[in-house]
């Protein structure tokens, strides 16, 4: 397998971005007396739980940055309607992190050693939250993490970060590729391009983490050819000569791993240089539950995507949160909604399950139960990290529905495409 070479330039600069900030909140800590924070200090027992966190308000990651603040400002107002937690009231105390890891850093050290807030929440992406995750644990709390995948981080946090996404990095090809061998053979592709961005969180996708999982490993273990596989930068703007050797390689597949704005630009450049793979899958971000992926049109036509949960399984708070994406103006529940959701029940389980909000007694409780959510019901794996489960879509017209796996899908694969 290869040696995914963002170690050696991404992390750098998390390292770089959030390393001295780490250094401060564990020296902060260290000044406090130490002990295990309710939140970091000791609020009135009377005043709100505060739960703070930040979003990319701005910058590259605004669009799915505001689904997120929706539906934590939704939970809010449920849990508040209900009595609260513990019979107080909540408060969210949000930051902006302009989508960067330096101020994301930055803004939990202030929520940390100034707001002292009662509980944290992760910020939205890898790139985003990797530096966040050592500052949350050095100054003793549970990261709830419903914003980001990190198999590494779940590994090294040791159940101090818990998250909500029921599948990692290396697995979020894995549903694909079972689709694709379960074609019938004469209609089952048997080359792959495989396109990844430059990002922490989808070259682990596409290499997979400890020899298990990614993209390249899948096609290996289905005996499929990757006759194309290119990283490239997150900067990229034009697709186009990169599409065409792909195309010119003879895959019947691509798989995309990217974020949302460039999935995007690829759809509809093999839209536009005519390409008609048998599959295609935007298989990184959760591109097609965005409110935009409508707007791109028939680029989006045949187009798999992955999700986290869909709305005909019934788990707690799905019918809800369906109704709040109709009321928003959007016809497919997005995964974001989903999982910043269910991160939120998880909180409100542990809280009033353990009585306490005693960052270790929260992370005890949610490590030995079951918890209720819109993501599924399960317990946490012993890393944090919620069992695998997937669903993938396909859009077809203007309809996006569950392909796989059999026991949920409300519609069959179609490929070719008419």
């Amino acid at each position: 397998m290869r040696h995914p070479r963002w170690r050696d330039g991404w992390q750098k600069r998390l390292l770089l971005a959030g390393g001295a900030t780490v250094l401060a909140v564990v020296a902060g800590c260290s000044s406090s007396g130490g002990g295990t924070p309710e939140g970091g200090a000791a609020p009135s027992s009377q005043g709100p739980i505060t739960i703070g966190g930040t979003l990319g308000l701005t910058g590259a990651f605004s669009e799915p940055s505001a689904e997120y603040q929706a539906v934590y400002q939704l939970w809010q107002s449920q849990v508040d309607s209900h009595g609260g937690l513990l019979g107080r009231q909540v408060k969210l105390t949000i930051l902006n992190d302009n989508s960067t890891p330096a101020t994301a850093a930055a803004e939990y050290q202030t929520l940390i050693t100034q707001d002292h807030v009662s509980f944290l929440l992760a910020p939205y992406t890898t790139y985003v939250g990797a530096p966040v995750v050592p500052i949350a644990k050095a100054a003793g709390y549970v990261l709830f993490n419903g914003g980001f995948v990190g198999i590494q981080y779940f590994d090294q946090d040791n159940g101090w970060m818990v998250g909500s996404y029921t599948y990692q990095e290396p697995d979020y090809t894995e549903g694909v590729f079972k689709l694709m061998a379960a074609m019938p053979a004469a209609a089952r592709p048997s080359k792959v391009a495989i396109l990844t961005d430059q990002n922490p969180f989808t070259v682990v996708a596409q290499n997979g983490y400890q020899g298990s999982g990614g993209a390249l490993n899948f096609a290996r273990q289905y005996h499929m050819q990757v006759v194309f596989d290119q990283e490239y930068p997150s900067t990229t703007t034009d697709f186009t000569s990169t599409l065409e050797k792909a195309k010119a390689s003879g895959a019947q597949a691509l798989i995309v791993l990217g974020l949302p704005d460039d999935s995007d630009l690829i759809a509809k450049t093999v839209k536009v240089i005519g390409w008609k793979p048998v599959v295609e899958c935007m298989c990184g971000s959760q591109v097609t539950t965005l409110p935009n992926w409508p707007a791109l049109g028939s680029a989006t036509d045949g187009v798999l995507g992955t999700d986290v949960a869909w709305a005909s399984e019934h788990f707690p708070g799905l019918a809800a949160l369906q109704a709040f994406a109709a009321k928003r103006g959007e016809s497919v529940l997005p995964s974001y909604d989903v999982t910043a959701y269910a991160i939120l029940q998880m909180l409100q389980q542990a809280v009033e399950g353990a009585h306490s909000l005693d960052q270790a007694a929260i992370r005890d409780w949610l490590l030995h139960h079951t918890v209720r959510t819109a993501a599924g019901v399960f317990r946490l794996l012993p890393n944090g990290s919620p069992p695998y489960s997937e669903v993938v879509t396909q859009t077809i017209g203007s309809s996006q529905q569950p392909v796989w796996p059999p026991s949920i899908a409300t519609a069959k694969l179609v490929v070719p495409l008419p």
